[in-house]
C-alpha cells in the first residue's frame, strides 16, 4: 500500500483512502511575476496533506475539551 501511495503522490495524484480521507502533495515555491520565469528549481519545499473523510470531520465537530484538575 505504501508503494502505491508513494507512486501516486509522486505522479501528482490525489490518493483516496476510502472513508478515512485523502492524501495529496503540496508544493511551495518562490513567487514570480512571469510564468516563463518559473522552473523546477523554484520549488522550495513539499509536504503531504491529509484531508479527513466525513466521519472524522463530524467527530471533530463534537469534541469537547476540559482542563484536568
Amino acid at each position: 500500500m505504501v508503494d502505491v501511495i508513494t507512486d501516486d503522490l509522486a505522479n501528482g495524484l490525489i490518493v483516496r483512502i476510502g472513508d478515512l480521507g485523502s492524501l495529496r502533495l503540496s508544493l511551495s515555491s518562490e513567487g514570480f511575476a512571469n510564468e516563463v520565469d518559473v522552473t523546477a528549481k523554484a520549488i522550495k519545499n513539499s509536504k503531504i496533506l491529509f484531508t479527513p473523510g466525513t466521519k472524522l470531520k463530524d467527530m471533530q465537530k463534537t469534541l469537547k475539551f476540559e482542563k484536568e484538575q
